[in-house]
């Protein structure tokens, strides 16, 4: 059996030291046909320097200012060459060398898209947890996997661009492709190490207001999902306050033992 050609597409603008941790984690993959592809959107800081010193172990890389994060991730998706994406942005990592030959070990025939476990750190307060993937099936009410967990055939994502409007255009992707009854497949394989602190995370309500949009917009929001999602902002409002007043021990200590699903 051939092995798939697999694109890993690094978005990234002024962080390059979260931007070199990443290419070397993407290029440390042992897996033997794979392409990197690095998009900057017209960096100032030591990004093009990082970028230069691994230029050629790149299959394509480019520095311009873009419209916003999802606009560089089409960007990247227009350039690659694979059967399948995966979205490893500056500060993100692969969980292991092997992570790219583990997942393509096996065949996964009629999968549109696969998506697996992910470690989720939070800067500042020492704090790692493992974060088990979920059944496609808890999609309406958040994420399954991280962006940076998930493989998806490049054919669906040219057939359906990112909307660059949107805080939450990968949920969008998501929820689209499963309205479509694209099939998704859930694997035992730890893939991903995320930075929390994304956009998602810092403008928490606006993204919550976004997904209730998108469920509606697609036929999937009900009014028990409504409620729910009245209960997820309301919650955000107060974990936000909490935090605030918190030490920072007490806050880390919460984040360590609290029952933890995927993106709520």
């Amino acid at each position: 059996m051939t092995a798939p050609v697999v694109s890993v597409i690094t978005v990234n603008r002024d962080m390059a030291q979260g931007l070199a941790a990443t290419l070397d984690s993407v290029l440390a993959q042992d897996y033997p046909n794979f392409e990197a592809i690095v998009i900057d959107g017209g960096s100032r800081d030591g990004s093009l320097k990082v970028i230069a010193a691994r230029a050629g172990r790149l299959a394509y890389w480019i520095s311009e200012p873009d419209r916003s994060l999802y606009d560089a991730m089409n960007k990247g998706v227009s350039a690659a060459k694979g059967q399948w994406v995966l979205f490893m942005n500056a500060g993100d990592c692969f969980a292991a060398p092997d992570v790219l030959s583990r997942v393509f070990a096996l065949a996964h025939e009629g999968a549109d898209i696969i998506y697996g476990d992910h470690l989720r750190h939070y800067p500042g307060l020492g704090v790692e947890r493992l974060v088990p993937a979920e059944g496609v099936e808890v999609l309406p009410r958040r994420m399954p996997c991280s962006h940076q967990s998930l493989f998806m055939r490049r054919q669906l994502l040219l057939a359906h661009p990112f909307d660059t409007a949107l805080l939450a255009a990968d949920y969008e992707a998501l929820v689209g492709a499963f309205a479509q009854g694209r099939r998704f497949e859930r694997i035992d394989c730890l893939i991903a190490r995320t930075e929390m602190g994304g956009r998602s995370d810092t403008r928490r309500l606006a993204s919550l207001g976004e997904r209730q949009a998108i469920l509606r917009r697609h036929g999937l929001m009900t009014p028990r999902l409504a409620w729910f999602y009245r209960w997820l902002m309301l919650r955000a409002v107060l974990a936000g306050a909490a935090k605030a007043l918190l030490p920072r021990a007490a806050v880390a200590r919460i984040l360590r033992h609290r029952p933890l699903r995927s993106l709520e």
